[in-house]
């Protein structure tokens, strides 16, 4: 495994980055650091996202309340999109952290080569607007802040992958979430396409076997349409959760197979889709983080040797 996808935030609350708007706590921002001098040490690559779309670890509801306690006179999460105040903590935020300079490496974050991409927001939805235009606008112009910023490294959204209204019939349930796959990652400065993938939570009233079928067919379509975006795709968060019923190691193994078949075979024959990235990885004594999807390496041989096998064919493609 040479890319590792982590938080770059933790917003307000208990032990945050940054307390208050424009107010970091060093300490924390100095394990930041100890992060990416240990990824470089190991010849890790990472993926820095650099806010929540969800409450974990404050999130957009955090910035908003933040506002809010400015006299700011906001009702939904998701004027986050579009509140000047709000936006400004977030453009701050942004400088902050790409032009934090490593206190052990001694390399500003936007100059190491280490961080392979910035991503602009973890899993965004805006139900508040449907037809895309508010999350297009904010991608528009947080990308083209970030890059006059950080030219040297990529970026990618945060998504999970939702279609607007004109493509939802590829969405679970047809859902929409205020975000489009095709026009957001068409935005200047968008350098690959992501998607995540939790058919176990999306269509719960599905068989397994039925929910394999259907994650199969989302990684397609989003292949057929990075390709037509000539752009890259990662697939950046996906799992079994050992809350589904029946769950077995051997059954995560399987999944992790199937999906690992589908990206070595896109990239054998010089595809758009060229890695993945399983939620989550932890280490042992981390149980407090447990969600269901945890993979613990050491307590799981055969679950490694699946990974394992991936990265050596991956690796002998490049």
């Amino acid at each position: 495994m040479n890319v590792a996808r982590t938080w770059a935030f933790s917003d307000g609350g208990s032990r945050p980055l940054q307390s208050a708007p424009g107010v970091y706590n060093e300490q924390m921002f100095q394990g930041l650091d100890f992060v990416i001098s240990e990824a470089k040490k190991y010849g890790i690559h990472l993926i820095l996202s650099l806010v929540n779309n969800w409450d974990a670890f404050g999130g957009k509801k955090q910035y908003v309340a933040w506002a809010v306690q400015r006299g700011q006179k906001l009702t939904s999460d998701d004027d986050f999109f579009t509140n000047p105040m709000v936006k400004g903590f977030y453009k701050n935020n942004v400088k902050v952290v790409l032009t934090r300079v490593n206190t052990i490496t001694k390399v500003a974050y936007k100059d190491d080569p280490t961080i392979l991409s910035w991503e602009l927001i973890n899993e965004p939805r805006c139900p508040s607007d449907l037809s895309g235009k508010t999350f297009q606008n904010w991608v528009i112009e947080m990308a083209g802040y970030l890059k006059s910023i950080d030219s040297n490294h990529l970026l990618e959204i945060g998504l999970e992958g939702f279609y607007g209204n004109n493509m939802r019939q590829y969405n679970p349930n047809s859902y929409i979430f205020g975000t489009n796959f095709i026009s957001n990652n068409q935005v200047q400065g968008i350098d690959f396409t992501t998607i995540h993938m939790y058919p176990d939570q999306w269509l719960p009233d599905l068989t397994q076997e039925a929910q394999d079928k259907w994650a199969s067919q989302w990684i397609q379509v989003h292949i057929n349409d990075s390709k037509w975006l000539k752009k890259p795709l990662l697939i950046a968060e996906f799992g079994k959760s050992s809350k589904t019923p029946g769950y077995t190691v051997a059954m995560r193994d399987n999944y992790f197979g199937k999906i690992y078949g589908t990206i070595f075979n896109c990239a054998k024959s010089g595809g758009p889709c060229v890695g993945g990235l399983f939620w989550q990885i932890l280490g042992q004594g981390m149980a407090n983080f447990d969600d269901g999807y945890q993979v613990v390496l050491q307590e799981s041989s055969s679950t490694d040797r699946v990974i394992l096998l991936q990265s050596l064919r991956l690796s002998k493609l490049s």
